[in-house]
């Protein structure tokens, strides 16, 4: 799977049209609309968090041990 990520004003008519696309005409996309009060998605506000805080780059099977702890899981 491909993902476009684009940032997109609302017309007056409530409409958004997304241009530019890297797909053949006729492919089928799925389309997600999220609203944003800035231009700083979730993933840039992380990665500010995680320089401001230093928090060293995890892996996944760390990440995954951390949510299990953090449950009660072990």
């Amino acid at each position: 799977m491909k993902a476009v990520k684009k940032f997109i004003e609302v017309k007056k008519d409530k409409s958004v049209t997304v241009k530019y696309l890297p797909f053949k005409p006729g492919s089928k996309v799925e389309v997600i609309v999220i609203q944003t009060e800035s231009k700083e998605d979730v993933f840039d506000y992380m990665n500010t968090i995680v320089k401001k805080k230093k928090i060293s780059p995890k892996s996944l099977k760390e990440v995954e041990r951390i949510v299990h702890e953090a449950r009660g899981l072990k």
